[in-house]
């Protein structure tokens, strides 16, 4: 296990092109790294010290949908590097009850603002369709592309048949403030293979490799990422989804590109935590 601190992170993420001025959406895994000192606070300090007083570093701060959202209180589930971010005096978090993000930086607020008023969680006008239209990047730092939120972001824009409505409690903030129920439109559980776009975007040149201590690393260009991969996906709306007969929301999908309208629990699904039972047709 290697013995990570400020200096060797930092240095590592300059070696990955991250300079200052850039804007970074991080997805990350702090025990993939390592044996860090300070822990995550370190990889925050890092990320921040590469982009610069002019850089931003964003963090997906995503929520479960059981219970109300409470954006000053409610904890982010991806992660300790992004719960601590998000918790930070100087951080903004957009208000979203699934979907949310953390940003520090000069692109803060208008990367956070206006999150509650978008459609979507992940489309158009979200923080995630900012990153890509201000030219930002996207680090996969000791996870994979199956961690990567801006694959949804994909997904809204080619408008899949197999993504979700769920009403779920109401948020607390304006104007819910935890009455009535909020509606989830292009909700995307259960499982895809993401994984398969890496090759392309590899001999694209849209994305950088490397290591940050013992995990490896990605770097997406987030417009090379949407130029490469929407056409393909426009095209084929299921590239994603497995072969796996098994795999409960995969055949789901499937099932909305086919002729039959059944969904697949009521073909005697036998998974007692399936994501796909879970949520109401």
């Amino acid at each position: 296990m290697k013995r990570m601190n400020f200096e060797k992170i930092l240095f590592s993420l300059k070696l990955m092109g991250i300079k200052e001025n850039d804007i970074l959406l991080v997805h990350s895994a702090l025990t993939s790294i390592g044996h860090v000192e300070g822990g995550p606070d370190t990889v925050i300090n890092a990320l921040l010290a590469a982009v610069g007083e002019k850089g931003t570093v964003v963090m997906s701060t995503l929520t479960g949908w059981d219970a109300p959202f409470d954006p000053r209180n409610t904890p982010s589930a991806v992660g300790i590097i992004s719960e601590r971010f998000r918790q930070r005096p100087d951080a903004l978090r957009s208000l979203h009850p699934v979907h949310s993000v953390a940003a520090i930086g000069l692109q803060a607020r208008y990367i956070t603002e206006g999150h509650e008023h978008c459609p979507t969680g992940c489309g158009e006008g979200t923080p995630y369709m900012k990153v890509a239209e201000l030219g930002g990047k996207v680090m996969l730092l000791g996870v994979d592309m199956d961690r990567n939120t801006m694959m949804h972001t994909l997904e809204e824009l080619a408008d899949v048949r197999y993504l979700l409505t769920l009403d779920i409690p109401a948020p607390l903030y304006p104007h819910y403030h935890g009455k009535g129920s909020f509606t989830l439109k292009k909700f995307p559980p259960g499982h895809r293979d993401y994984l398969s776009i890496t090759p392309l975007l590899r001999r694209e040149g849209v994305m950088i490799e490397g290591k940050i201590g013992d995990a490896v690393t990605k770097v997406i260009d987030a417009q090379g990422l949407l130029r490469v991969a929407l056409p393909i996906l426009r095209e084929n709306p299921l590239h994603f989804i497995c072969e796996n007969e098994h795999c409960n929301f995969c055949r789901f999908a499937r099932n909305q590109y086919g002729s039959s309208n059944l969904i697949h629990h009521e073909n005697h699904c036998l998974d007692p935590v399936c994501e796909i039972c879970a949520v109401p047709q």
